[in-house]
């Protein structure tokens, strides 16, 4: 479920944080599904339960994610959450090309990047190395 390479240049947190949302936003993970224990996840990836704590923390903090006590973590119900991300990113993703047209690329340019970063997305669909659960 979760690909976490622990020699990546981004923490292990914010990788579980990141694929999580990944899963979330394409729909892999289902509103109400039930996420894997943070014990479980820990012991899969070879890490400190506090490190799937603090993930799953800051996805709840961000409304993608609640818990039950006792029962779990469950991806945030009615499909809230992957429209909530798809929103960010759609902001974010504005904001940048307002700056990318201030300082002067062009619209080719821009369409060239975005074609290589979908073309990229699309090729790396395939399986990747490291530790997943």
């Amino acid at each position: 479920m979760l690909d976490i390479r622990l020699d990546g240049r981004s923490s292990i947190y914010e990788q579980i944080y990141g694929e999580i949302v990944r899963l979330i936003s394409t729909g892999a993970l289902a509103p109400d599904e039930k996420l894997p224990a943070v014990r479980e996840t820990a012991k899969k990836l070879g890490i400190n339960p506090n490190t799937v704590q603090k993930a799953y923390a800051a996805l709840e903090q961000n409304g993608l994610i609640y818990s039950i006590p006792a029962k779990g973590s469950y991806v945030a119900g009615g499909g809230s959450a992957a429209e909530k991300i798809k929103q960010e990113a759609a902001a974010a993703l504005g904001e940048a090309m307002r700056k990318a047209a201030e300082a002067g690329v062009s619209r080719s340019e821009a369409d060239a990047l975005a074609d290589g970063i979908w073309s990229d997305r699309n090729n790396n669909n395939a399986p990747k190395k490291g530790r997943g659960i």
